[in-house]
């Protein structure tokens, strides 16, 4: 516990860096399958939205270096170290993502560069939620050195990050197809019942990692608890957020404008409550995940 609280900036980072790139991918997709410009162009305005998610997951993670000079260091190990190449990717991604979102206010863009542009984007952003799942792979720590370690970053980032973008799209009047929005839904629900099953499997090894001091099962006693409150949490998510993208129309009116503000509105506030808690329920599983750092002993 003492270790997760010490180091509650890379929780933060490790929960909403990975979303917000989901997000972004998401609403990237949207981008290249269109061949409308002004709704492309609409989209990309709102990419600021995962962008900023991202960003502050970066900044927050900054703070955990100590002074702003160690960030040279983290240059100097670039392809050995993996704390090096995910702040690389981040940077890539975010120069990519960040240069596209000030591109898009411009009315001449081609479709044929959007794509190159987008598809290096998620080319970049895959990699740096990559790097994120793979950097705690340390034989030193074997409560973190586990196959479950990277599997649960990838699921939180999947059952949260579509309602990042689900909540972007809407918010540039842009909203998806019912298919889509159900596919959405669908993706984040069925990461969400994966990780749940990753995390069972993950508790049920912990009795036997054990130093000569420490039961790893010791560091985490509520982690069941944790496991339901996820559980719980994602559902809920997922059913505002389902409905936030599938509602339509909200009763009768004699003013079709006000009818229509009054459903954006419930719509956007469903998403944001959505995405809200699911991050808070990956927050939860990676506060868990840093409250289980155990070195070996002798």
């Amino acid at each position: 516990m003492e270790t997760a609280l010490t180091e509650i900036t890379l929780v933060l980072f490790t929960t909403i860096a990975p979303a917000g790139v989901v997000g972004y991918l998401i609403m990237a997709a949207s981008i290249m399958r269109s061949r409308d410009d002004a709704r492309a162009n609409a989209i990309g305005r709102y990419l600021v939205v995962p962008l900023v998610l991202a960003i502050t997951g970066l900044i927050a993670s900054a703070t955990h270096l100590g002074t702003p000079a160690n960030a040279l260091y983290v240059i100097t190990g670039i392809g050995r170290s993996p704390l090096s190449n995910e702040v690389v990717a981040a940077v890539v991604f975010l120069a990519l993502g960040g240069i596209y979102w000030i591109l898009s206010f411009r009315d001449d863009l081609r479709r044929s560069f959007r794509i190159a542009w987008l598809s290096a984007t998620v080319a970049a952003g895959l990699a740096f939620v990559g790097y994120i799942a793979a950097a705690y792979s340390v034989p030193s720590v074997p409560t973190w050195n586990l196959p479950t370690a990277p599997l649960t970053l990838w699921l939180n980032a999947l059952s949260s990050g579509p309602f990042v973008g689900l909540f972007g799209l809407l918010l540039a009047r842009q909203e998806p197809s019912k298919s889509v929005a159900v596919a959405l839904a669908a993706l984040a629900a069925l990461a969400a019942a994966g990780n749940g099953v990753v995390l069972v499997t993950q508790w049920q090894e912990l009795p036997g990692i054990v130093t000569t001091t420490t039961r790893a099962v010791d560091l985490v006693p509520a982690m069941p608890l944790v496991i339901g409150a996820y559980v719980a949490f994602e559902a809920v998510a997922v059913a505002l957020g389902g409905a936030g993208a599938l509602l339509r129309g909200i009763g009768a009116s004699d003013d079709p404008f006000a009818a229509a503000q009054r459903t954006r509105a419930v719509r956007l506030a469903l998403t944001a409550t959505s995405a809200v808690l699911a991050l808070a329920a990956c927050f939860a599983v990676r506060f868990t995940f840093y409250a289980l750092h155990m070195t070996l002993g002798i």
